[in-house]
């Protein structure tokens, strides 16, 4: 059922503190020195100064509807903070990105990942790792899919379906009955061999699920460490037809 607001275009107000974690201003520190990380935090900081003045002037002067969510920017005011929003996302991706030549190496590891030779990928912005926030990574997109890449090493910490538009055309997944939660297993683990050949399954925990026995995952977890909270694993997801979900592996963070 839609609401009276599903026609409109909405923009949610955002503070400053929620901007600066939006926008990963972590990552500038993970790649300057001590010296040259102070004047890009202080750069960032102006950015971010400049966004919250304009966010503040069009809260005022700007249109505003009230939501079950709260007040939110409406019509060209939300056009208007969504263009100005991205657009400090570049520039501060500008100041924390690593150069496009470096970058290439994120980019053969994709490919290499999805075994086409040929993809097209294109790189979003750098930030934090949800899984430890003082690592660095960066975001690539294809057609379908995104990928989340350890700055540090170029290794592939998250795959799956990139987040889409509004009335974007998702991926679609074979979800005919054909392989078995056993069989799909082995190809789990046949996928981490070949992609991930260092990480020894036999000595993590398994912890495995299934969404309504159609979608699998096969989790392993280092159960004697934590980060965030968290035990470090490796999840891969295979849909019972067999297709490629997802892949996480959070073990060298």
């Amino acid at each position: 059922m839609k609401t009276q607001y599903s026609k409109k275009k909405f923009l949610k107000l955002a503070g400053v503190t929620a901007l600066t974690l939006a926008l990963g201003i972590g990552a500038a520190s993970a790649f300057a020195s001590s010296e040259g990380g102070k004047t890009a935090q202080e750069k960032i900081q102006s950015i971010l100064d400049k966004l919250r003045v304009a966010s503040e002037n069009e809260q005022k002067n700007g249109q505003l509807v009230d939501t079950p969510q709260g007040k939110v920017f409406a019509g060209e005011s939300a056009e208007k903070m969504k263009k100005l929003h991205d657009e400090t996302m570049a520039e501060v991706d500008a100041l924390t990105a690593r150069p496009e030549s470096e970058r290439q190496n994120a980019v053969a590891e994709i490919k290499k990942f999805a075994d086409k030779k040929d993809l097209n990928v294109n790189y979003k912005r750098t930030t934090k790792s949800v899984y430890n926030p003082s690592v660095a990574e960066e975001v690539y997109t294809t057609d379908y899919d995104q990928y989340e890449v350890d700055a540090r090493n170029n290794k592939i910490i998250q795959f799956g379906p990139k987040p889409l538009a509004i009335g974007e055309k998702g991926k679609t997944f074979n979800t005919e009955n054909k392989y078995s939660k056993s069989e799909l297993e082995t190809m789990a683990r046949q996928f981490i061999a070949k992609n991930v050949p260092e990480v020894k399954l036999d000595d993590l925990s398994a912890n495995f699920g299934d969404k309504e026995g159609v979608n699998f995952f096969f989790r392993w977890e280092d159960t004697t460490r934590e980060i965030e909270d968290i035990h470090p694993f490796i999840q891969v997801g295979f849909s019972r037809g067999g297709d490629l979900l997802s892949y996480m592996n959070s073990l060298g963070l």
